[in-house]
């Protein structure tokens, strides 16, 4: 594996995204990052969607090369070979209330592995002998044993640079009315701009988690409360006090 920076991942994305604005079809939607659009058309990946994990774990798989996994597929059932090309998706995201967001996350995790192999084959690569599923669990940068993964902390941060650039991150606040980022998210004492960031979330269709996450990195956002939406306001102590 590479040792790749966060800088260094967004230029990998960089490519990538001026391919994805020169189709046509990306013009009709110029406020986000189609993730499907731009595998199919960009990547020349296929999307298929089945039941992958018995548990809901599993929301996404590709591999470098051809490859047979065996999933609880309710209608298929026994092997499915996956061919170097192709990304599975957990089919079970179109009907949960906030599948939208993570699915579209899931593909550009997915994407997000072609393109550093394609940029580092040496580095992303593998052999038949060595070949496995790359895969996109619900909990992010843990492996199914537990361990932290920074492989797939690298395909979470260029999924967030392919599907979140800043540029259009930035321009979608002002016309948001946030030019200058959101002060505090707070869906019970600061309704206006809770509603104005989830529309946001909707525009560009990722998750709240997703987004609000990639605001604190750009400097975009304040405070985070939605998970203590009834504190009002947050005491600090000064230095002086806090000796």
């Amino acid at each position: 594996m590479k040792y790749m920076t966060r800088a260094d991942l967004r230029r990998a994305a960089e490519p990538v995204l001026w391919q994805y604005w020169l189709l046509p079809s990306a013009q009709e939607h110029p406020w986000l990052v189609d993730p499907s659009l731009l595998a199919r058309e960009v990547l020349g990946l296929k999307l298929r969607y089945r039941h992958l994990s018995a548990d809901g774990d599993l929301l996404g798989l590709t591999s470098y090369g051809e490859l047979e996994v065996v999933l609880p597929d309710r209608e298929t059932h026994g092997p499915c070979v996956l061919d170097g090309s192709t990304i599975l998706i957990e089919q079970d995201l179109f009907y949960q209330a906030f599948g939208h967001g993570r699915m579209n996350f899931t593909i550009g995790h997915e994407c997000a592995h072609h393109v550093l192999h394609r940029l580092y084959p040496e580095s992303y690569g593998d052999s038949p002998a060595t070949r496995k599923a790359l895969a996109c669990l619900s909990h992010p940068l843990r492996t199914r044993g537990g361990a932290y993964d920074w492989e797939e902390w690298q395909m979470d941060v260029l999924a967030s640079e392919l599907l979140m650039p800043e540029d259009l991150v930035r321009r979608n606040l002002a016309l948001a009315g946030f030019p200058n980022g959101i002060e505090v998210l707070n869906p019970v004492w600061r309704k206006k701009d809770y509603a104005g960031f989830v529309g946001l979330c909707e525009m560009m269709g990722v998750s709240r988690q997703a987004m609000a996450y990639r605001l604190r990195l750009l400097g975009l956002l304040g405070m985070d409360q939605r998970a203590c939406s009834n504190v009002m306001i947050d005491i600090w102590m000064d230095e002086e006090e806090a000796v």
